[in-house]
């Protein structure tokens, strides 16, 4: 009977997990949420027989884990002038310590990000830089999982309320506009990550690490799907690299701005994942099953 820890369990990907998980009707599987806010937690999980919500904050160096055979963790954004790498440092440290205390973990599934391996040059996504690491230094009897996504669909959803404008529109940060990028659902994340829990297949490394990648899309094919789906034109209004430091100044501090700048211009043309001098080992990609439509299409349902 696995006992599954989620941590923090408040974000996007680690919900889908815990659905994810509760979708194979397997009485067996007992799930721990742990929340800085317990008022987060969903009203259907609260009730569930299967799923037991705990309170605990990854940025307490007391931070205790209940009891588990499994564990999965992904790295909060952070909006703040904080230090990306050093802020993450100290939230996996804080982890890392809790894991040892409790003597019970098994396996760990980090969901990670394209990009993890780069110490530099990839501004935000040097969290999940500062949590492979960190979490590699775990005993080799844990076993360890890091499953580095690509760009989410979902992030389409800021654009919502200039779609649903008068004159709608939107913009997009990925230029030009016909430039290719993988997309991948955050479901497909959640289902591939529960699975990664589950499995008993012999580990092919330690840690194991593949990429998980959906369809392509470049800007041009969001404008059409966008159109399609609301009926009407839309206008694509596409920031250049050279002007997305001064966009994601509109919306973040000074050095917020610099590191989403500098992470969006990562996968670009001529960033540090567009030339990846050093692949991920192996080099194995997975590939999820939704089509961005059906994410968009979704997302406006819930909006209109």
């Amino acid at each position: 009977m696995p006992t599954i820890t989620i941590i923090p369990a408040s974000c996007k990907t680690s919900l889908a997990t815990i659905r994810a998980l509760l979708s194979l009707f397997d009485p067996s599987v007992k799930i721990h949420g742990i929340y800085r806010d317990l008022s987060k937690v969903p009203e259907d999980l609260l009730s569930h027989p299967q799923f037991t919500a705990l309170q605990g904050d990854i940025d307490d160096p007391s931070l205790e884990l209940p009891p588990s055979d499994l564990l999965f963790h992904t790295t909060p954004n952070t909006y703040t002038d904080a230090d990306v790498f050093e802020h993450a440092k100290r939230q996996t440290e804080n982890l890392k310590t809790a894991i040892l205390k409790s003597s019970t973990i098994k396996k760990i599934v980090l969901m990670s990000t394209m990009g993890a391996q780069y110490s530099s040059g990839t501004g935000e996504l040097k969290a999940n830089h500062a949590a492979e690491t960190t979490i590699s230094t775990l005993p080799a009897s844990i076993q360890k999982v890091f499953v580095r996504c690509c760009w989410f669909m979902e992030n389409w959803a800021s654009e919502l309320p200039n779609l649903l404008s008068d004159k709608p529109f939107f913009y997009s940060t990925i230029s030009p506009a016909d430039f290719p990028f993988p997309h991948i659902a955050v479901r497909d994340i959640g289902k591939t990550c529960a699975q990664e829990l589950l499995s008993t297949a012999p580990p092919k490394s330690n840690p194991y690490i593949f990429e998980l990648q959906g369809q392509s899309y470049n800007s041009n094919d969001v404008k059409k799907i966008f159109e399609e789906l609301l009926g009407k034109e839309v206008d694509m209004r596409v920031i250049p690299q050279e002007g997305l430091l001064d966009y994601y100044r509109q919306m973040f501090s000074e050095h917020v701005a610099r590191e989403y700048t500098e992470m969006n211009q990562s996968f670009l043309e001529g960033g540090i994942l567009f030339l990846n001098p050093e692949p991920t080992p192996g080099g194995e990609i997975r590939r999820g099953e939704t089509e961005l439509r059906e994410v968009l299409a979704g997302l406006l349902k819930g909006r209109v």
